[in-house]
């Protein structure tokens, strides 16, 4: 039986942690999509948790116009992903839905991001209207919603970078996936 999914994904926390890879001498792999700044996307992300996925939803935020952020929009929404489900072993593809917000000015990272993903997250949960939600962020600061989560009864698996990985969020978890694997090539280094 399928586990209904969603996949939430901290787009902040994931590129700027990928981007200190980059700069601590990490190689990228060649299937990674990377927008500086604004996102950065490997396809393997919701290969780890095939479970009923039906929606991955990406927070980031991007300083500029309205037509920056419809651009963004655009190349977030362009990424496709697929999954296969455990039950009928039927393929599912769909599209990333971007949650685009703009800042004033160019910082590592926002609290909007954050708080709209904490809200649907709870909103989720507390509808019922899924089961498992896997969460694609290292930051800390998902501690106390994590454990939120699983008091409501719902499955919580966690992927991250190992950069700036809060070690709590690993061992709080139903799974972690070490998502370094995926982002960078062997020969990058460690």
């Amino acid at each position: 039986m399928d586990v209904r999914t969603i996949v939430f994904v901290d787009g902040e926390n994931l590129v700027f942690r990928f981007q200190d890879q980059l700069k601590a001498g990490r190689i990228a792999a060649p299937d990674v999509v990377h927008e500086p700044d604004c996102f950065v996307w490997h396809p393997q992300i919701t290969r780890v948790s095939a479970f009923g996925l039906f929606r991955v939803c990406y927070y980031t935020s991007v300083v500029g116009s309205d037509e920056r952020l419809t651009e963004i929009r655009q190349k977030l929404s362009a990424i496709t992903y697929n999954a296969t489900t455990t039950g009928l072993g039927t393929a599912i593809t769909g599209q990333v839905v971007p949650l685009v917000f703009k800042k004033l000015q160019q910082s590592r990272k926002t609290r909007v991001v954050d708080i709209h993903l904490i809200i649907d997250v709870l909103k989720y949960a507390h509808l019922n209207a899924i089961e498992l939600i896997y969460l694609v962020s290292g930051d800390g600061d998902y501690l106390p919603l994590v454990n939120e989560v699983m008091h409501q009864g719902k499955q919580v698996y966690i992927g991250a970078l190992s950069s700036g990985l809060a070690m709590e969020l690993r061992y709080s978890c139903d799974e972690f996936f070490d998502l370094d694997k995926f982002f960078f090539t062997r020969e990058g280094g460690t």
